[in-house]
């Protein structure tokens, strides 16, 4: 991208990789420009028999990025599958809280949580989880593609 008097340029760049083997990459010019060539250059790595090489930091997760995306997920296919929330939470933070009381569950840390992770959950019912494979969407708390 190149900044002009009438504002930025986008460029296609077409780059012949190997002689026997030519191709172009189209990528999205976004925020996530950085993160999208340092994935196709990966790629690429990986084409030519060569390691691909550590994962851009951008797309690391921590653990408590992974677990909470696994926890979305459970959440989006239960709900989806018809199961109620108590019984969501309880296979998620454990079956006590199937015997709080409904005032102890409402006042309880895990219905906070879960509430939460429901909210965000709605990303992956709403079809988000192919937008997070094709790289255009965020979820949870980070770029995951």
């Amino acid at each position: 991208m190149l900044d002009s008097a009438a504002g930025p340029l986008r460029l296609v760049i077409v780059v012949d990789r190997q002689p026997d083997a030519p191709g172009t990459w189209f990528i999205i010019d976004d925020r996530h420009l950085a993160t999208r060539v340092a994935c196709v250059a990966r790629f690429g790595r990986l084409l030519a028999g060569q390691t691909p090489g550590p994962l851009p930091s951008t797309l690391r997760l921590s653990p408590q990025q992974k677990l909470r995306q696994v926890r979305m997920l459970c959440i989006a296919e239960g709900r989806r599958t018809g199961v109620t929330v108590r019984r969501i939470a309880a296979g998620l933070y454990g079956a006590h809280t199937l015997r709080l009381s409904n005032r102890e569950w409402h006042a309880s840390s895990w219905h906070r949580a879960f509430y939460r992770d429901l909210k965000d959950a709605s990303f992956y019912l709403n079809g988000g989880h192919i937008a997070l494979l094709q790289g255009l969407k965020q979820g949870g708390d980070i770029l995951a593609a």
